[in-house]
């Protein structure tokens, strides 16, 4: 469900300092938004690429860059891998530490915006530019997942590309992707197909399968 696993790396200062999430975020304060953070909920998925996995809030938040994020424990297979939100101003940034590149990601993966909104994430890994673009194709919708019916939910399209290789002016485009998000519960159910030259790089559909909201 986090495209951050499937993204090139870009470099960020990173500056923390973690303390207790107050009553105002945990109660009525996180009502109305994509992205529940009151600590010990927990939203457990089935990923066709990936297994089972389950993500916790943790309940702390930490400023990074100026922005207030929330931490989330990825949990897949007994490791666990540490995750950020900031949901500030209805934009949803994801900030992680990306073990293969050794690195650190912040990209945006929502806007509480209108039908139409799009924004691209362009990130640098060793001179490589790739281009993530979102573009909000719906909202208010209802969507079933798993038997369950959500509501007011927001539907994210997804698209992935790098500079030409061979090098051509125009990028390359690697794959397309949906993205479902349901109010005051969170992300629902994900669709990516990404490829290179034909060649198939990460196909994957995941579906939330239970979650509990503290």
């Amino acid at each position: 469900m986090r495209m951050l696993a499937y993204c090139f790396a870009v470099t960020l200062l990173f500056t923390a300092c973690q303390k207790e999430i107050s009553d105002e975020v945990t109660g009525g304060g996180n009502a109305g938004d994509y992205q529940p953070v009151s600590a010990n909920s927990e939203w457990n998925y089935h990923s066709t690429s990936q297994g089972d996995y389950t993500v916790k809030a943790v309940g702390t938040d930490t400023m990074i860059n100026g922005l207030r994020y929330y931490s989330f424990d990825n949990i897949n297979a007994g490791i666990t891998q540490r995750f950020y939100v900031s949901k500030e101003r209805g934009v949803y940034h994801e900030y992680t530490f990306f073990p293969p590149a050794a690195t650190k990601l912040d990209i945006v993966v929502l806007k509480d915006s209108a039908v139409g909104t799009s924004w691209i994430n362009t990130l640098n890994r060793g001179g490589v530019f790739s281009y993530h673009k979102y573009t909000i194709l719906a909202k208010g919708q209802q969507r079933t997942v798993n038997g369950k019916t959500f509501n007011n939910v927001i539907e994210v399209d997804y698209e992935m590309s790098i500079d030409d290789p061979f090098g051509g002016n125009t990028p390359l485009k690697l794959g397309t992707g949906k993205n479902y998000w349901a109010k005051n519960v969170g992300a629902i159910e994900s669709f990516y197909n990404i490829s290179f030259l034909g060649m198939p790089l990460v196909t994957d559909t995941t579906k939330l399968v239970s979650y509990t909201i503290r």
